[in-house]
Order: C-alpha cells, then sequence, then structure tokens
C-alpha cells in the first residue's frame, strides 16, 4: 500500500471534519516507520500519527487503535502524549494526539545524572503501571516470559540475514556472530532462575534516547509502537542504557546510576543480577539486529560501511568476556 500524500490527509481533513480539523494547516515532521503530522487551527497544535504502509517494518508495530488504548490507559502519568481521537475510516488508520514540545535525549547528550536520575524514575512509573490483559486484552498477544526466547530470535535472524543476502561480507559477518550467540545463551541460561517468580511489567519496548524526551523537568516518552508485558522489570531500564553510549557500551558509572535510580522508586529483589543478565542479552540482540536490518533494507554498500557492526560486535565480545 502506498503512503498517502499531504494532499491526501489535509483532503480527507477538510471533508469529514475529523476532531474539527477541517481547514486546519498541516505539515509533515517525520515520514519514516510512522508518519507523524503537526495540524495547528485557532492556534491548537495536534500531532497526527499513522503507521507508514511502506516500511519494510510494519507488521512490527501494535496498531493505532492499540497504541490509542495504550496512551488513554496511562493519560494520568504523563509519561505518553495525550491521545484525544482514533480515526479508522481513511484508509490508513490514525491518532490524533498531543503535539508534544520537549528536548530529546539523543540532543542533549552527553547526559548528565540529573537526565539519567529523571530516565530511571520515568521508567519505574512507567513499570508500575496497571496494564494488563484484563485491563487491556489484546496485550495478551505482547506477553513474553523468557530471557531465552532472544536465543531464537537471534539464530533466526541470523538465518534470515543470509537467506535474504549471501554477499561475501554477510556471510562472513553471520559465522562471526554465531557462535558469539552460543556464548551468550550459554551464559544466560544460569540466569533463567532469577525470572521464573517475578511478575509481570508493562514495558515501552522503544524506550531508546530518541524517543526519551525531557519536558519541563520531567521525562516523556513517545513514539508508542511498540509494548510488551514481560516478567523482568529490566528490560525498558536497560533498553534506554543500551543507546546512551556509543555502540550499546554501558560503563560501570551509567549501570549503576540508572539501576540505584530506579530502586529509589522500584524496589525489586535481584535487579542488579536480572539487569546484568538482560543486559548481555540487550547488547547480542542488537547487534544480529544491525546485520539483519542491513539485508532488510537491501543496502548496497558493504556491511561496515553501512553500520556499526564492527564496533558493536568488540563490544559484545567484552561483554562476554567480563561476564
Amino acid at each position: 500500500m502506498k503512503k498517502p500524500t499531504l494532499a491526501e490527509v489535509k483532503n480527507y481533513l477538510d471533508e469529514s471534519n475529523a476532531f474539527n480539523l477541517r481547514g486546519a494547516e498541516l505539515k509533515i515532521v517525520s515520514a519514516h516507520n510512522h508518519l507523524i503530522y503537526r495540524a495547528e487551527k485557532n492556534n491548537a497544535v495536534y500531532a497526527i500519527r499513522m503507521t507508514n504502509p511502506e516500511s519494510y517494518r510494519a507488521r512490527e508495530w501494535i496498531s493505532m487503535g492499540e497504541e490509542f488504548e495504550i496512551l488513554r490507559a496511562i493519560e494520568k502519568t504523563g509519561l505518553g502524549p495525550k491521545a484525544y481521537y482514533l480515526d479508522k475510516t481513511f484508509r490508513v488508520p490514525f491518532l490524533i494526539q498531543e503535539f508534544v514540545e520537549a528536548d530529546c535525549f539523543n540532543i542533549l547528550k552527553p547526559l548528565s545524572v540529573y537526565h539519567l536520575e529523571r530516565a530511571a524514575w520515568a521508567i519505574a512509573q512507567l513499570n508500575l503501571a496497571d496494564i494488563t490483559p484484563k485491563a487491556l486484552p489484546f496485550m495478551s498477544q505482547y506477553q513474553e516470559k523468557s530471557l531465552m526466547k532472544s536465543v531464537f530470535v537471534w539464530q533466526a535472524r541470523l538465518a534470515d540475514s543470509v537467506r535474504r543476502n549471501i554477499k561475501k561480507d554477510v556471510l562472513g559477518w553471520a559465522a562471526k556472530i554465531a557462535p558469539l550467540t552460543a556464548r551468550a545463551a550459554w551464559k544466560l541460561s544460569r540466569y533463567s532462575y532469577l525470572f521464573a517468580g517475578s511478575k509481570f511489567f508493562f514495558h515501552f519496548d522503544g524506550a531508546h534516547c530518541g524517543n526519551v524526551y525531557l519536558r519541563n523537568g520531567r521525562v516523556i516518552f513517545l513514539d508508542w509502537q511498540k509494548v510488551s508485558l514481560r516478567n523482568d522489570p529490566t528490560f525498558t531500564l536497560v533498553r534506554f542504557m543500551v543507546s546512551v553510549e556509543k555502540n550499546g557500551e554501558v560503563s560501570n558509572f551509567l549501570f549503576n546510576t540508572l539501576l540505584s535510580s530506579y530502586l529509589e522508586v522500584n524496589l525489586v529483589k535481584n535487579f542488579f543480577e536480572m539487569a546484568r543478565a538482560r543486559l548481555l542479552e540487550r547488547q547480542v540482540s542488537d547487534l544480529v539486529w544491525v546485520l539483519w536490518n542491513y539485508t532488510c533494507r537491501q543496502d548496497q554498500r558493504p556491511v561496515e560501511e553501512a553500520t556499526n557492526i564492527a564496533a558493536r560486535y568488540e563490544s559484545v565480545l567484552n561483554s562476554i568476556r567480563s561476564f
């Protein structure tokens, strides 16, 4: 399906008067995995958000209807933009939400202790949000139980990378990464018991620095295209953690600052041990993803020119050695 043009969206708003936006001034502000438009009318500003149907990753994301329900469910926390309206009539469903003016953590780097503390506190509050399959039945399909499920994802993505692209450099990197995943899997298997008795926590899976913003001293998360329920309180925190420094590296200072700050809000038994295991899982997952995503994009440049795979490989290798 072709992505809608700006004119198509404007014509639809003018004809349908969805959320009373007939005649609104409209411009596109992002056209990646999701299409985001800025709509202004009568001095009020809104964001119109829809999945980009041309994105090769479109099937990975939750639906606009699910995203709308999530944002409404967490509205009182202030951790996401306010969601006002869901439209299912336009050929690409969209939601209308608050247009957030805030400072992106990617722009704020290098992050100070102040930034890290606020991110950790916000993530802890988010994990404690009352999002369950009972409250939102669709969440049952986003429930994950085990660290070790990632091992199968690693294997599948490496195989898919080779299937998609049999260039010499892709085959070479797949052959280098495969034994690394086996070593990581063996090490992680010794930590699985930590998660066995844990309750489920709500997670924003896209909490990297590009989706974390600071507004008036408070953190707000944007682009809610991927969420989960996991028997692991560390997932979102570690997801954020690996995006702070270069190539997925995590210093002891960063690790300890984020975990200590998180525990001020949500006290969890064995939290440091859980986070250590999850960190290794995330670093390996991101390394595998870099190769897999390169082949999905059908990039014609050499892998090492188009990605940071070499630096990530060294980072993962060091993590496994010290684990």
